[in-house]
């Protein structure tokens, strides 16, 4: 990953694998157009699914969510965001 990426491009990105998601899973809805709660399921339900897939390629799932949860407070503290 370049190393100049920013928080808004990685939150770009994950609302673009939300949108594939959605069209499958939640009767072809959008992000956009998404009530909060039904959104918050999705985002939920993406990341619950993707333990699924990580499990199933042998790793601990435990291990990656403290990675990710390391990761995301990393890179809100170089935006100068408290986590």
């Amino acid at each position: 990953m370049r190393s100049d990426t920013t928080n808004a491009e990685r939150s770009q990105w994950a609302k673009d694998a939300l949108c594939v998601f959605t069209a499958r899973t939640f009767s072809g809805d959008h992000p956009n157009t998404m009530d909060r709660d039904d959104l918050e399921c999705a985002i939920a339900d993406l990341i619950c699914d993707l333990m699924h897939y990580a499990r199933r390629q042998g790793f601990d799932t435990g291990l990656i969510l403290q990675q990710a949860c390391r990761n995301y407070e990393s890179e809100l503290l170089e935006e100068g965001i408290q986590p």
